[in-house]
């Protein structure tokens, strides 16, 4: 069986492309319940962002424009 580092290694090799697309796959295997708890950080960082959303200082995106804007960042759409 490969180990972690043989993988790694491979994925590694791939364009930034394939491995974006390889990490979407690989989450898409982890069932919701084991997904990890998020950090105090992160917390901290989405409370903000509430916060000034709410505030009127921050607007907001629909998901479909911020997923193609990441994709074309990526490089996975052109």
């Amino acid at each position: 069986m490969p180990t972690f580092e043989d993988v790694f290694g491979a994925a590694e090799a791939l364009t930034a492309t394939d491995r974006v697309r390889l990490v979407h796959a690989l989450w898409d295997t982890i069932p919701t319940d084991q997904w990890p708890a998020p950090t105090a950080e992160w917390i901290a960082e989405t409370e903000r962002r509430s916060a000034e959303f709410d505030a009127g200082r921050m607007t907001a995106s629909p998901w479909t424009d911020v997923r193609e804007r990441a994709r074309r960042k990526a490089g996975m759409d052109g």
